[in-house]
Formats: C-alpha cells, structure tokens, sequence
C-alpha cells in the first residue's frame, strides 16, 4: 500500500487536487450531488422492492434506475479523485477500507438482484407484495449503501484506528 500512495502523492492529478483552491470544495459538492441521486433512487426502488408503496407499479420504479447509476458514476468519479488528492488520508483510514467492504457488498446484492430478481420481476404482478428474496435483497441494498453514506461521512474523524 505505502507504493500505491507512493505513486500518487506529487502525481499531476494530485497536486492539481491539493493546488486548487476550489478543486476539493467542488468535488465535494458533486459527490453529494451523486450521493442523492444514488440513494434518492435507491430509496425508491428498494422499499419498493422490500414490499412498501404498494400503489406504485414495481415495474416503474426501475424508470429511477438511470440516476442511481448516474449518481454512482459521479461518486465513483469524485471518490477515486478524492484517494488521489490524499491518498494517505484514505488507504491508512479504517473507516475507508470498511466502506469499500460495504460498496463491495452493495456491488455483489445488485448483482444478485440483476440475476435472480429482474429476469422474473415483469411477470409480477404490479402492486402486488414482493417475495422473500426481493425483500432480502432490498434491504441488504438499503442497509449496506446507508452504510456506506455513514462511514464515509465519518472518515474524518474515525482515523486510522
């Protein structure tokens, strides 16, 4: 790991991060930015999917899908830019690698979701309740991607701990 911060500390990116008075600030604003869009549309389509808002039509909320993806690409974006500004700060952070773990996790769930519950989601009926699985599903989503909002807002002051 000392390599890979090794590498990057007096890179251009990273000195362009660390040089710039607005480069962080702006960077900030637009992992928020991404951040709602994520799980403004995450929120939707998983209680949705855990069995609430039963009036909207399962098949709809998945119109909301784009942004979540949108708002992942701008947080994968502005995250990766973030490591480059300090790396220290973040590969010597446990707070960060337990937030990896937990994106992780949230990766493997929309996978699951992607082969095992979207295939078979259309024949459903539109506001009927969801199955089990969707359920689980749903809520590994919800609470490993709150998770994820929790420990990064917190990785300034956990430390390396």
């Amino acid at each position: 790991m000392e390599n890979f911060v090794q590498a990057i500390e007096g890179s251009a990116v990273n000195e362009w991060i660390m040089g710039s008075y607005w480069a962080w600030p702006a960077m900030e604003v637009m992992h928020f930015i991404g951040l709602s869009l994520l799980l403004g549309a995450l929120l939707v389509i998983d209680l949705r999917l855990a069995g609430f808002f039963r009036k909207i039509n399962i098949a709809a909320t998945h119109k909301l899908s784009p942004w979540a993806f949108a708002g992942f690409g701008i947080n994968l974006t502005t995250g990766i830019l973030f490591v480059i500004g300090d790396p220290f700060r973040y590969t010597a952070n446990i707070g960060f690698w337990w937030k990896m773990g937990l994106l992780g996790v949230a990766g493997l769930n929309a996978l699951w979701f992607w082969w095992k519950i979207n295939p078979v989601m259309q024949s459903w009926e539109p506001h009927a309740d969801t199955p089990a699985l969707a359920k689980v599903i749903a809520w590994v989503s919800l609470g490993s991607w709150f998770g994820v909002l929790i420990l990064g807002r917190l990785i300034p002051y956990i430390g390396t701990g």
